[in-house]
Formats: structure tokens, sequence, C-alpha cells
């Protein structure tokens, strides 16, 4: 069980403070219940990241939780990054509840997060289902990261998270994926297989033929074919983080 940072606590903790479900911040974000779900219970870094934290100091807001309570989570401060308000609608009113306890101080000492250049960072999408039913992508970062060295030059690279274990022993949930966008894949590579209907697989291609393309998972062990019609990408998979 992969145990959650503190910061990744403090979101729970002001999310719940907000009267808010998992499911309606997900969609006050634009995100999947999935990948919102990763920076609560499997997120291990000491801080969140600024972009996503920026987007929840707004819709707190609109609850009436001041924005500096968010941005320490992501270790900085309103008035170095801004707050980006929520978009009108996108938060469900607030009913009326009892009142809460006090929120415990999460203030960590550390570094202060400033501004970067996002033209060096990777964007990361979404995430990705290790499993056959797949994750629906959006390419609209959640987060931007350092560029590893095989992808610091590579125009249109992003990275993903896996969020189940059917690719188990080489991958595990929470582990991030580094995504060439346009080195061709070779037989017994790891892929990233985007679907026309949005969804993204993890798999070991096994071949690609005229008319399908045949993968590998590990857990449980099996290949299975996707048509062709029904792919509309094959990315290679250059390397990982471990999630742990």
């Amino acid at each position: 069980m992969v145990e959650a940072s503190q910061a990744a606590r403090g979101l729970k903790v002001l999310r719940e403070e907000a009267g808010l479900s998992m499911r309606q911040t997900a969609d006050a974000l634009g995100m999947s219940l999935t990948g919102y779900q990763h920076y609560e219970d499997r997120f291990k870094k000491p801080f969140l990241p600024v972009d996503l934290m920026r987007r929840v100091a707004g819709i707190l807001a609109e609850r009436g939780i001041a924005a500096d309570r968010a941005m320490e989570l992501a270790g900085t401060t309103p008035d170095l990054v801004g707050i980006e308000p929520a978009p009108p609608g996108s938060v469900p009113a607030q009913p009326t509840i009892a009142a809460r306890p006090p929120t415990a101080d999460l203030r960590s000492a550390g570094p202060t997060v400033v501004h970067f250049d996002r033209a060096r960072r990777l964007p990361v999408y979404g995430s990705a289902q290790a499993g056959p039913d797949g994750q629906r992508i959006d390419f609209d970062p959640i987060e931007w990261i350092d560029r590893p060295e095989a992808l610091r030059e590579v125009n249109g690279a992003f990275a993903m998270y896996v969020v189940n274990d059917s690719m188990e022993p080489k991958y595990e949930q929470g582990d991030m994926l580094y995504v060439h966008p346009t080195r061709v894949p070779r037989r017994l590579s790891h892929v990233v297989i985007v679907k026309t209907d949005g969804t993204a697989l993890v798999k070991r291609l096994v071949r690609a033929e005229a008319d399908a393309v045949v993968v590998r998972q590990y857990n449980p062990a099996c290949e299975y074919v996707i048509p062709r019609d029904q792919v509309k990408a094959l990315y290679l998979v250059m390397g990982s983080m471990d999630g742990r």
C-alpha cells in the first residue's frame, strides 16, 4: 500500500472541510476521478504540483477557504503564483454543514517554489490505465515536472501515471511513465496506446499487423488483440519513475 505524503493528506483535509466529494473536486478541475485520487491517496512528494494547487485554491475559495492554506501544500504562497478562479458553475453550491474542527498546521520547512520556464518542463497528462479497459486521457497538463535527459530536447514529449497493477512487476500503480511522441516502437517495447474512444492503455507491444496491434500485459499474464481501426496513436515509453 502506497502511503500518501503529508501534503496529500492535507489536500484531503481541505476538500472535506469544503464539503466537496472527490468526484465534485475532480469535475471542477476538469480531471478524471482516478487522476484526482492519485493526489490524495498515492502522491508521495513533499509538495503538491503548483499548477494543480492554483486551480484547487480557486475552487476552495468559493467555499470560503483561504488560498494560502491550499498553496502552502505546494510549498509556495498565493502572491507568488496567482490564483485561478473556479469556472462559473463548476463548484456545487455549498450545503449547510456543521462546523468542522480547525485544520492542523501543515507548514513544512522547504524552498519557496517560484515561476519556472515551461518550455524546459515536461507536461503530465492524466493517468494511463494499465488494464484492458483503459483510462480516458485528457491532453491538458495536470502538472509539470523536470525533463529526463532522454527527452530534454524532444518536442511534444509527455509523462503520465499508471493507475492499476496489471503491468506489475514492470510498472506499479503510481509510477510515472516518460513518453516519446515520435520514436517508432519496436517489437517488445513498452507502449502507451491511445484508442479512438479517448482511452489509454500501457502494454508491451508483441507485434503490429496491418489490421491489428497485438499486446501483452503481465498481471494476470495474457495477450490480446486491438483492431487497427481502434488505435489512434502508439507511443514509446522511454522510462519510468518509481511512484513509491
